[in-house]
This record gives structure tokens, C-alpha cells and sequence, in this order.
């Protein structure tokens, strides 16, 4: 189970007994539950300091420890713990309470109920940490930007509706202002000839309208316009301004640049070295940042495979870093990290690659084939982690940490795997007590696990190539009779013994190693072939293609899906690409944009096993899907069972308000239908219609 799915909790309570049962009663409600127990006000304020809790759930019988006492304690631990008080209260004491900042006040009768609130709130609390670590990570980017900007000599600019919102010194000098205040909210057409003016105003307007049109992969040829600047002064000189599409604090804008020539190549070299060190280090410790370590890890272990060579992977973890963070606060505890870091620099060495991964946690590379030379370099940086007092805020500080290893070689199953591995064997070194090096040395089971992996890519590919893969359809009909022909395309592989083999047995393994891409490439380039053959035959056909988590990634998919609707010569609204919701959950971002680029070329977008989920349209704010394919708990014995029936009925009819059109999947028998049909769904799908086959033959005019 993941970590982050495991709610910790505090049960403030005087009677040990009652704070037992109900996290009993908790755990039967669904919840999983690292529960403590404290039952007097001296505990309270040291837990509290102590650990960083999830939900504190609060009976207001505690001596010593009223509501206002409680929460000016966790307000001076900088605790973001969800506060829950249990007690019977009235509408004018809850009002007061909530004031005062607790969170929720539930009657401690019925326990399902609170069950539910710390469910919501649980989950609104790991959105809102999501959210300052996203807000940490934007400002950190465009921290890098700022100084990317800053570092060039040519002049740079952005503009939004044709002001000026940002400039580096190079672009206001060129025009001979004084400051960045004096260019910033100035038309960008003060800055260029009176006989220009109008040129750039048009080629502006064009240019914003044919990038509204443009996906983000291809490149504008003409995105550069000869005018003459005009400086301070009157003075006019001759410029070439280049424009690209950007984005600044979430508003589309655009960038110009104007090259300066004057700049020699020593010095251009010069610069670009700068900026990408900029763009590969953390700022606050010095060290390599974790998007240049990652692509460091992905090279060395490819080196490892493809070429046989070894290194090895160091996990570094500041032991029981929280409680210190508690004690000097963000600022102090961010010198401390600094200083630490600038520790193991000096102690690893310039054969060493040393990046902060994240916070407290460190991660390193030591190019060797000799294990002890690997081990006993931990080991120093360990002690040297042991030795070291910190004074920080007129405190001495000291702390240790634990550091896992990793050895990677020929037989490494990839970076993901190693980086997992590494993790565990940290883990392992901190249940042992922290402080310490451990090695992890892959056991059995993951031998087998990844000799089986192994084998499922290889199976794939050979699948591929003697044409093993296939398509089998299944029809999902319009229950308004709408005209076109709809099939769900699903893949199967036969082995060499020609026996059937179904996606539960080789997509984990796929998706597991991401060779699921090479799949998806398949699957669209097949599907968009057969689709043509069938619109040449003067059938209507619309083909929904399930992608699995790997493409959403796949900086790639785009292109390779205009490719083939190019070359099949098909439209791209008879294709609906479809993935899983909660995969789709788990990878927003990449989400959010394949979403946008597929519907900016006319294509359509759906989620499938949809809806059972209790905040489910919570994805809908933040991505536009077409369709939703619900999932199989809300169908299952719909005809017999009113709840379920309910619950459908709700579903669709959300929907309906996002104006997302809804199929029902597993649809069995015909005393679903009529049920189905009142609901507000717009498709059906089902064995009741017909079971998918390799055939498309299915009659859709006894649906029209």
C-alpha cells in the first residue's frame, strides 16, 4: 500500500478504551489507520512537535486541554493537521468552534459518519499538500527562468495583448531606457517606427491566431519580423525580433528575443555553459537537481545493460529530519540542509555524482566496478553526516543519516526499478535504527519478477513482428440513435502454440517496464488502418483505442497519431482515445495536455471504470473529457438493486451538467435496459449486445 494513502492519526481522548474502539470502528469503515493514542495535555504538545499528523481527532473532555489550548498548539508546531472535534454541539457553538479553526464538529453517533469526514478531509489535505509542493516547485521554475533570462545578453521580452509584462537589462538598455519600469506596461508598439507600426500590429494579430492552430510540436517558420527599433531618444536602428508562444503566471503570452550579434562565440559558449548549470542545479545547496539526476540515473543504466559496465546508486536520508525542521523552523532548517550538503560534496569527491532528490533526501552515482570502494565511500559520508554540529539560531544541532545501495548492472531492470530498490534498502536502514549504510541484494522473487518481465517484452515484440497481436471489437449503441457505428477495440496476443492470451496476463508486465508504448503504437496504427478500410467500404465507424499510463507521458503520441490519421486519410473525430481514470488521476499534468492536444485536432477523449470513486467529477475540473465509460460497481445488478440504480442515476446526471456523454459497459440483460435508458446514459455496451469478436459485423439499425 502506498504511504501517502495511510492516514496518520491522533486520538485525543481520556479514555484509552473509547479512543480504541473507535479506531476499530475506523479501520471497519475502510480507513487505514497509523493511530496514537494520547490522553492528557502534557502528551499532546509533545506529540504534536513531534511527528507532522494527518487528522487529529479531538473529544472535548480532556483536563488541562480545552479546544483553544489544543489548536494554539498546533498552530505553534506549524502542524497543517486536519482538527476534528467529537461532540454533540449546537449550530451557534459549532459556528464559534469552527471560528477558532477546527475543521469539522461530527456528533460521535453514527461512526460511518465520521469515517466519511475523515475520508474527505484526508483527502483535502493531500490535495492542499500537493498543491504547496507544486506552488514550491512553479516558483522554483520560474525562479530559473528569471535567471535564464537574466544571464543572457541578448534582449528578451514578454508581451500579453501587446504590452510589455517582463524584460531582462539587455532588451530596455538596447532601447535606451533606464530601468525595467520604464518598458514594462509599454505598447510594444512604441518601440518600433511609425512606418513599422502597423506591419508589426499585423503580423502580431496573425501570428497569435495561427499558434491558436498550431500544435505545440511543430515550429513556425516564419516567426521572425525585420522592423527598426526606435531608442529613448528618437534614434532609429535596425532590429529582428523572433516571437514564440509562452506562458507567464498561467497567462498565454508571447516571447521576443532579439539576437545580439556582437556577442563572439568564446563568449556565447561561455554563456550556454552557465545556463545549463543554471537550468541543472538546485539553487539552494549547489548540488545537481533531481530532473538532472534522473536523466543521469536513466544513462548509467542503460550504459549498465547495453555495455556491461557497473555503478552504484546511493540513497542518503537525514534521520529524524521532521522533528528537527520543528524545532529551527523553514529557514533555519533549509541553511542546515545547505550546509549538510555542502558536507557531502566535499567528503564524496569529483568521482562522485551527489544531486538533492528532494528536501532532506539525497541521491548519488559512484561510477566503480568495486563494491568495497563503494561501500566504504558511504560509510565516509555517513560518519562525516555523524561527526558534524551544526550552530544554527545560537543551537547546536546534530543528526545522522541513513544511506542505501544500490549496486547497478548488466542485469539492472531499468532506472524506476533501482531507484525503488535503493528507496527500500533506505528504508530498511532506518527500521534498523538509522544511521547506517545497507546494501540491497535483490532476492529471488525479484529475480524471477524481473526475468519475467524480461520475457514479456520480448514476447511482445516478437508478437509484433510474426503478427501474433490482434483486435477484437465491441459495438456500444446509441441509445438516441444516433447514426454512426461505435466499437471498443481491445488487444489479444497469441502464442506460438496459437492459444489466446488476454491483457491481464502481459499488460502489467508492459506497463511495469513502460514497453506497453510499443503496444499503443500498434494498437493506433492497426486500428486507424482497419477504420480506413471501412470508411472505403461506406461504413460510419467510430473506434474508441485504449491507451495505456505509458502514453500519457510519451512526448512522442501526438505526432505518431497525426501521422497515421494522415496517412489512412481519416478524420480524427472517428477516433476516441480512452484511458483509465484513476490512471489518469495519478498522472494530471500529462493528462491535462494530451487531453487539450487531441481535442485541438478534432479528436475525442474518454475515461473508462469512471464514477465509483466518491469524488470522482473532482477529475473533471481539471481535465475536459468526451466520454465516460462507468465503472462495472455502478452496472452490476442494476435491474434488482435500488441503490445501485441511485447511484447511476446521480452519475449520469453529473455528467450531463459537464455535457460528457456516458456509456454503461457490461450491460448482460434485457431487463437492464429499460432501467438504463431512464438514467440518462447515452450508450450501452455488453455481452447483451454482442461479445467482442474479430468480426464487425454487428447491426446497428435495430438501435436507429
Amino acid at each position: 500500500m502506498k504511504q501517502n494513502n495511510i492516514i496518520q492519526l491522533l486520538l485525543v481522548n481520556h479514555s484509552e478504551n473509547d479512543a480504541v474502539e473507535t479506531s476499530n470502528a475506523l479501520r471497519n469503515s475502510g480507513l487505514t489507520l497509523r493511530p496514537k493514542i494520547i490522553s492528557s495535555a502534557e502528551l499532546f504538545a509533545k506529540e504534536i512537535h513531534k511527528k507532522n499528523y494527518d487528522i487529529i481527532l479531538f473529544t472535548d473532555n480532556i483536563a488541562e486541554l480545552d479546544v483553544s489550548i489544543a489548536l494554539d498548539t498546533i498552530k505553534t508546531a506549524q502542524s497543517d493537521a486536519v482538527f476534528i472535534l467529537l461532540g454533540d454541539k449546537t449550530a451557534e457553538e459549532t459556528l464559534e468552534l469552527m471560528t477558532l479553526g477546527v475543521s469539522s464538529v461530527i456528533p460521535e453517533d453514527p461512526e460511518e459518519l465520521t469515517g466519511l469526514i475523515i475520508k474527505k478531509e484526508f483527502e483535502a489535505l493531500k490535495g492542499l499538500r500537493s498543491k504547496q509542493v507544486l506552488s514550491k516547485q512553479l516558483e522554483d521554475s520560474e525562479t530559473r527562468c528569471q535567471q535564464l533570462i537574466d544571464s543572457s545578453r541578448d534582449a528578451i521580452a514578454y508581451i500579453h495583448e501587446g504590452m510589455h509584462i517582463l524584460s531582462n537589462d539587455p532588451y530596455y538598455q538596447m532601447f535606451g531606457y533606464e530601468s525595467r519600469d520604464d518598458i514594462e506596461a509599454m505598447p510594444v508598439m512604441d518601440l518600433v517606427s511609425s512606418e513599422d507600426s502597423a506591419q508589426l500590429k499585423d503580423w502580431l494579430r496573425r501570428y497569435s491566431e495561427s499558434n491558436k492552430t498550431k500544435s505545440v510540436d511543430e515550429e513556425s517558420s516564419e516567426n521572425t519580423l525585420k522592423v527598426h527599433g526606435v531608442k529613448d531618444d528618437g534614434t532609429e536602428f535596425q532590429i529582428k525580433m523572433e516571437f514564440q508562444p509562452a506562458s507567464m503566471s498561467g497567462e498565454e503570452c508571447i516571447q521576443i528575443i532579439i539576437r545580439n550579434d556582437g556577442i563572439n562565440k568564446k563568449a556565447q559558449e561561455k554563456l550556454q555553459a552557465k545556463l545549463a548549470t543554471l537550468n541543472n542545479q538546485c539553487q539552494e545547496t549547489g548540488l545537481y537537481n533531481r530532473r538532472y539526476f534522473l536523466e543521469r540515473l536513466e544513462e548509467i543504466v542503460e550504459d549498465a545493460i547495453d555495455n556491461d559496465k557497473q555503478a552504484y546508486l546511493f540513497y542518503i536520508t537525514l534521520d529524524k529530519f521532521i522533528e528537527i525542521k520543528e524545532k529551527l523552523g523553514d529557514i533555519n532548517s533549509d541553511k542546515l540542509i545547505a550546509n549538510l550538503a555542502g558536507l557531502l560534496k566535499s567528503t564524496a569527491g569529483d568521482k562522485v555524482f551527489l544531486a538533492r532528490y528532494e528536501s532532506y533526501r539525497f541521491t548519488a552515482i559512484f561510477q566503480t566496478d568495486k563494491q568495497q570502494e563503494a561501500l566504504q565511500t558511504a560509510e565516509n559520508l555517513r560518519k562525516t553526516i555523524d561527526d558534524y554540529i551544526a550552530d544554527v539560531s545560537d543551537k547546536s544541532i546534530t543528526t545522522t543519516c541513513s544511506i542505501g545501495v544500490l549496486e547497478i548492472n548488466s542485469s539492472s531492470n531499468g532506472a524506476q526499478s533501482s531507484l525503488t530498490y535503493v528507496q527500500k534498502a533506505c528504508a530498511t536502514a532506518i527500521e534498523q535504527g538509522g544511521n547506517q549504510v545497507y546494501q540491497h541484494i535483490p532476492d529471488a522473487s525479484e529475480m524471477s519478477n524481473k526475468e519475467l518481465l524480461k520475457y514479456w517484452e520480448n514476447e511482445i515484440d516478437n508478437a509484433i513482428k510474426q503478427q501474433r497481436m490482434f483486435l477484437v471489437f465491441q459495438p456500444f449503441v446509441n441509445l438516441l440513435g444516433e447514426g454512426s457505428e461505435n466499437f471498443e477495440l481491445f488487444i489479444r496476443l497469441r502464442n506460438e502454440q496459437g492459444d489466446i492470451i488476454f491483457p491481464r496476463e502481459f499488460l502489467p508486465a508492459a506497463e511495469a517496464t513502460n514497453h506497453s508504448i510499443h503496444i499503443d503504437r500498434w494498437i493506433i496504427a492497426e486500428a486507424m488502418r482497419i477504420l480506413s478500410e471501412r470508411v472505403k467500404a461506406g461504413h460510419n465507424n467510430r473506434f474508441i483505442i485504449k491507451l495505456t499510463s505509458a502514453s500519457l507521458s510519451d512526448d512522442k503520441f501526438l505526432a505518431w497519431v497525426k501521422h497515421n490519421l494522415e496517412r489512412y486519410e481519416l478524420k480524427a473525430d472517428s477516433v476516441i482515445f480512452q484511458v483509465k481514470a484513476h490512471q489518469a488521476a495519478e498522472n494530471l499534468r500529462q493528462t491535462q495536455q494530451l487531453s487539450k492536444q487531441l481535442q485541438q485536432i478534432g479528436s475525442h477523449f474518454s475515461l473508462e471504470h469512471f464514477g465509483k470513486e466518491e469524488n470522482a467529477f473532482t477529475l473533471l475540473k481539471h481535465v475536459k473529457v468526451d466520454f465516460l465509460k462507468l465503472d462495472i460497481e455502478l452496472v452490476k445488478d442494476i435491474s434488482t438493486n435500488a441503490d445501485k440504480l441511485v447511484a447511476l442515476n446521480e452519475v449520469c446526471a453529473q455528467a450531463n451538467e459537464f455535457k460528457v456523454k456516458t456509456i454503461v459497459p457490461f450491460v448482460e440483460e434485457a431487463s437492464s435496459l429499460s432501467v438504463i435508458w431512464q438514467s440518462g446514459a447515452h450508450f450501452i455496451q455488453g455481452i447483451f449486445l454482442q461479445e467482442a469478436s474479430e468480426s464487425l459485423d454487428f447491426d446497428f439499425s435495430s438501435f436507429s
